[in-house]
């Protein structure tokens, strides 16, 4: 495929919306299945933290394995765009069942982890062949950025369409009540599903793989395959970075709802305060997305990383000076947040030029692979932050469904806020070791066109 050659807008757009459709499952789950599990099924925070981890130990293994079998499909469709058409079906059945009550106690708990386990691995099929989509579309270097940073305001606006219009629904479906019912949860998860299905689809038709890799290099044993993987530096210190911001960014999704509930206190700004972070996020993708290329990803990376950090200690802070009823002034911090979250695409961005530096370097592109060993830090960011909260919050003395006390309520915000903004200080660790940068990422993928069309030519005997 030749450089130059650009990718329209419409298939931008789409490839964006596949996000959009994979949020409206995850966010949803993300947000509200932690409350969900805690003060309707009755679950201990403890049994819950213990689900989510189990459940990403599991990934550990599951997810780098789907990538290896997805990476090696051979298909009239192509080699990620099948399972996307097969899967998303049963990633809206499995998302429906997540948030559906079954028994008390045991088998309450039973229920909860198998459904939620298999929505994981169900989730991971679908996700993370719709990302790898984005390293076989084109290899134009802007155009792959292009695809995240779209891929990222898909996500933020199914967000800020999650946070404005979940408690709405929610409440409307509990007749009103102050606190929601079990069945409410359930029917918001038949919408959303239902929602999601018809825009995975649409993905799957504008979404064209056109980067098809000889067939000598999708047929190597699996070893070299994860030899090829674990020996990236560069997918590596990625993986890391990764694990780190989603720990924070997932890991406070997870958790606001309290902080909003017990520290703010103010219902009926839920809805602004979960969804005001996602716009600002959109705008600060739309702002820069043009930028990145120009600055460099490294920078752009680390000015949203220390923004976010420094917000949500802030946040903390004014908590502690008793500003919880400042409305204003947390409505302005959460604004700030949230704009500086326009860092979010460009990890994503990297795994392509990752996958290409080892590609050069040992002859063996494991984009499905790879990408599922990154993707796996976004399912493990969100079960160690919000069992990282949780287990401050428990510890802290909170209790579901009562008044908290003083000590309680610093927890919360302690878990909420000060733990996540300073894991975002701390991305910058794994980011000031990332060897590549755009200079060298271009020589790579003059090396690895030529090296494809001597592949190609062998192969057709000429």
């Amino acid at each position: 495929m030749n450089n130059s050659e650009r990718l329209p807008r419409k298939t931008l757009f789409a490839y964006g919306c596949g996000d959009f459709a994979s949020n409206l499952c995850w966010t949803f789950i993300g947000s509200y299945l932690t409350i969900f599990y805690t003060d309707v099924v009755g679950i201990a925070p403890a049994a819950v933290s213990a689900i989510m981890l189990v459940a990403r130990a599991l990934d550990a293994v599951d997810d780098p394995l789907q990538g290896a079998i997805i990476e090696r499909t051979r298909s009239n469709k192509g080699r990620f765009r099948p399972y996307i058409l097969y899967g998303a079906p049963i990633l809206t059945l499995f998302l429906i069942l997540t948030f559906t009550i079954v028994g008390k106690g045991t088998t309450a708990v039973a229920w909860a982890a198998f459904t939620y386990i298999v929505c994981g691995i169900i989730y991971s099929i679908v996700n993370l062949s719709y990302g790898a989509l984005s390293t076989v579309m084109t290899t134009n270097q802007d155009d792959i950025a292009q695809l995240n940073s779209w891929r990222m305001m898909g996500t933020n606006v199914s967000a800020v369409l999650l946070s404005a219009i979940t408690p709405v629904l929610l409440s409307k479906f509990s007749g009103g009540a102050q606190t929601y019912a079990g069945a409410a949860y359930t029917k918001v998860a038949i919408f959303y599903g239902l929602c999601a299905l018809p825009i995975f689809y649409f993905v799957y038709v504008n979404c064209k793989e056109k980067i098809t890799p000889p067939v000598s290099a999708t047929r190597v044993p699996l070893s070299q395959t994860i030899k090829s993987v674990i020996t990236n530096k560069p997918l590596i210190i990625i993986f890391c970075m990764q694990l780190i911001a989603l720990t924070a960014t997932f890991g406070r999704l997870g958790v606001v709802i309290y902080y909003l509930m017990y520290n703010v206190k103010r219902m009926d700004l839920i809805p602004v305060f979960m969804s005001l972070p996602s716009i600002m996020t959109v705008l600060g993708i739309l702002i820069t997305k043009n930028y990145t290329a120009k600055i460099g990803k490294k920078k752009m990376a680390a000015i949203g990383y220390i923004g976010a950090g420094l917000s949500l200690i802030a946040i903390y802070f004014v908590g502690q000076m008793g500003g919880y009823n400042n409305i204003p002034l947390l409505i302005a911090l959460h604004a700030i947040f949230g704009f500086f979250c326009f860092s979010a695409p460009i990890p994503m961005a990297m795994v392509a030029d990752a996958i290409n530096y080892q590609e050069d370097r040992m002859g063996v592109r494991a984009d499905g692979t790879s990408y599922a060993t990154v993707s796996l830090s976004t399912k493990l960011g969100g079960a160690i932050g919000v069992s990282l909260a949780l287990m401050i919050m428990s510890a802290t003395g909170y209790i579901p469904n009562a008044q908290q006390t003083a000590t309680a309520l610093n927890g919360i915000n302690v878990a909420t806020n000060l733990v996540f903004g300073i894991f975002y200080l701390c991305c910058l660790i794994p980011l000031a070791l990332y060897p590549l940068n755009e200079d060298i990422n271009a020589k790579i993928r003059t090396r690895l066109d030529e090296k494809e069309a001597a592949a190609r030519a062998l192969e057709n005997g000429n």
